[in-house]
């Protein structure tokens, strides 16, 4: 899956080539969010019709959690009430647990919104190094626990669906609260599904003998653009700085003792990514605990490709697949009432 995809050499000029790791991680995180902002404002306007998108600032512990939830408006022509209720998806961005914001994903969670009619709830977490594991970890599962307190107030059913989802580090927090989620006495079967995008499922400082021979890409992607074996290392260390740390499965999910009575997932992998083989592994323990599992791989393609080629085949091709499992999820959850 290492090979190059045929449209690469049209679009390798377009990508960042310096691979020096940051030396001030606080200037390198603002000029990493300004420039994502930058591009994203690039792509054109963001969907504001058939929505409410809203910023919430509540107080956890010693701490402010942010929020963004984005509410369909009701359509009678869809039979829809003024009372009317919708599933849920509880995401979380990428950013190698140092850099990102709440704007990352805001184009994708209104066009979601409105597509599938649904509420999507962004989750805002602190970042390290100043603040590592758990801290990201526990924002994530913050802001899941609040989703489900105040769902009456952003109009949501959880009986109709309550899936958590990210990309990247992202993608890591939403396995690592599934996984939580599960063993909460007050969230057990509360949450119906996960979405895992080019997640890092176990650090590198973590690899168990008996899965070294699965977790070939760190080395196979060394090199790779966009995500380098070295900038991988770099922030999953920032996050996780010892081996103790990186083996706390709220840190590498794919450690724990048991995923059996997960929820279903669905993963992608890309194929010229450090972190791929960590979305394979992953996938086959949990099919292997029960738990219905779909994956997609998408050969010769960068960590976030989709997000930064948009215009690429095998984005059009991810897009249309993430659009099919939200489906299959939400099918789930209605096929079981």
């Amino acid at each position: 899956m290492s090979e190059p995809d045929p449209e690469w050499p049209s679009v390798y000029p377009k990508v960042e080539s310096n691979t020096t790791l940051p030396t001030d991680i606080v200037q390198f995180r603002k000029e990493a969010n300004q420039e994502r902002k930058a591009f994203d404002d690039s792509l054109g306007p963001v969907v504001t019709d058939g929505l409410k998108v809203e910023n919430w600032h509540n107080t956890v512990e010693d701490r402010v959690l942010a929020v963004r939830t984005y509410v369909p408006h009701t359509n009678s022509a869809l039979g829809e009430t003024e009372s009317h209720r919708f599933p849920v998806l509880v995401w979380m961005y990428g950013g190698g647990f140092c850099i990102g914001t709440l704007d990352d994903d805001d184009r994708a969670l209104r066009e979601w919104t409105v597509e599938f009619r649904m509420v999507c709830v962004g989750i805002d977490y602190r970042k390290a190094p100043e603040h590592p594991f758990p801290a990201a970890y526990n924002d994530a599962y913050a802001g899941l626990q609040w989703t489900v307190a105040n769902a009456h107030a952003i109009s949501a059913d959880l009986n109709k669906g309550l899936i958590v989802g990210g990309i990247s580090a992202g993608g890591n927090l939403a396995a690592a609260i599934a996984q939580t989620a599960a063993r909460d006495p007050t969230f057990q079967g509360k949450v119906t599904g996960q979405i895992l995008i080019v997640p890092a499922i176990v650090f590198p400082m973590a690899y168990p003998e008996k899965y070294k021979s699965e977790l070939l890409s760190l080395e196979q992607n060394a090199d790779a653009p966009v995500l380098t074996k070295e900038k991988t290392e770099f922030y999953l260390k920032c996050y996780a700085p010892t081996p103790a740390l990186a083996a706390d499965p709220r840190a590498s999910p794919g450690l724990a003792s048991s995923l059996v009575g997960l929820p279903p997932a669905y993963i992608q992998a890309a194929g010229l990514d450090p972190v791929r083989d960590d979305a394979f592994l992953y996938a086959r323990l949990l099919l292997e605990a029960g738990v219905p599992t779909k994956i997609d791989g998408y050969p010769g393609v960068p960590h976030g490709f989709h997000v930064f080629f948009p215009d690429m085949k095998a984005s059009h091709k991810q897009k249309a697949d993430f659009k099919a499992a939200v489906r299959w999820l939400l099918s789930g959850v209605n096929a079981s009432k």
